[in-house]
């Protein structure tokens, strides 16, 4: 892989991008400098691996045996674990650095990871569980079922509140006296930059959709080419995936609907219905028939209890549901 092709997580793991964060190397120091100025499309995934590597906090404590378990687990599944490796003791040094950097960036991703001196605040949701979160600063977050927010400790002593979020949320952000900035990560390199308005942040399946509900905010994104600044006003969209965006008015309501327990279906396929199950409630839903997954309805539906939902959907949809093992099924009802 090209590093014009890294993710935050493939910077992180590599050897000579750590050793660029963390020693004074003249040699390092001017490839990385050279290799920016030809990429700067790339400047906010690497800055941000950086700050994630900076974070780490190397202290002497003892692990539980499971937890030793997990770990060395996942340095035998890394790429970088070869018999080689074992000779060399330097590069071995810094395999372990990898991993250590990978559990941590992994809670952005919704895993836990240990680490007695976690810099971390961590919040998670579980499948069908949404749950509203109060900040320091007296803004709020309402997470979305299966999602997990993770914003440093000290949050309140740093220049800048930033929050990371794989999942989805909806943001009430509140005004600070001294314009201090909110800022939103998500693990495809998109951040939202507000001063105080309320919007929703979805970031699953590679892609991240934003829309505003209130006020103005400014997307950062990591385009193919170079990045783009992007201003939103209420009532827009904007969705990136592949490196490419989309911007687009919508009804917010729609995509907030999720925070009071509902959802409204506006021409809802039921392939996205399909695709919500499995994201926000973890289950394993088949369609007998491929054609039926472009049908779509309109109307709204309560969230909460899977069962509930589920023939909800199969009411709107004319469908019959049964298991077969862990794969629920519908079918299309015949009319006799």
């Amino acid at each position: 892989m090209k590093y014009s092709d890294y993710s935050v997580r493939d910077f992180i793991q590599d050897e000579y991008f750590q050793n660029w964060v963390f020693h004074t190397d003249d040699g390092i120091n001017s490839f990385w400098e050279s290799w920016l100025k030809s990429h700067p499309d790339k400047i906010l995934e690497v800055e941000q691996a950086r700050k994630l590597l900076k974070s780490i906090h190397f202290e002497k404590h003892v692990l539980p045996a499971d937890a030793v378990a997990d770990i060395w687990n996942k340095f035998q599944e890394s790429k970088y674990a070869t018999a080689d490796d074992a000779v060399d003791n330097s590069r071995m040094k810094w395999k372990y650095a990898g991993i250590a950097a990978a559990v941590i960036f992994a809670l952005t991703s919704g895993f836990y990871f240990y680490n007695s001196g976690k810099p971390w605040h961590e919040y998670h949701t579980a499948f069908g569980q949404t749950s509203t979160i109060r900040l320091p600063d007296g803004s709020s977050v309402v997470l979305n079922a299966n999602s997990t927010l993770t914003l440093y400790a000290d949050w309140q002593q740093t220049d800048s509140r930033e929050i990371w979020i794989n999942g989805e949320g909806y943001f009430d952000v509140v005004h600070t006296s001294d314009n201090q900035t909110f800022t939103v990560h998500t693990t495809e390199g998109v951040t939202v930059e507000v001063l105080g308005t309320t919007f929703n942040v979805y970031n699953r399946t590679n892609s991240t959709k934003v829309t505003l509900n209130s006020g103005q905010i400014r997307l950062n994104l990591p385009l193919a080419k170079a990045s783009e600044m992007v201003v939103m006003k209420p009532g827009e969209m904007v969705e990136y995936k592949e490196k490419k965006y989309r911007k687009r008015e919508v009804n917010p309501l729609l995509y907030s609907a999720w925070t009071n327990n509902k959802i409204i279906l506006d021409h809802t396929s039921l392939a996205e219905m399909v695709n919500m199950l499995k994201e926000s409630y973890g289950l394993d839903v088949k369609i007998s028939d491929p054609e039926l997954y472009s049908q779509t309805v309109s109307g709204s539906m309560p969230l909460g209890n899977a069962d509930i939902l589920l023939k909800q959907m199969a009411k709107a949809f004319q469908l019959r549901i049964h298991k077969e093992g862990n794969v629920i099924v519908m079918d299309e009802i015949i009319a006799k």
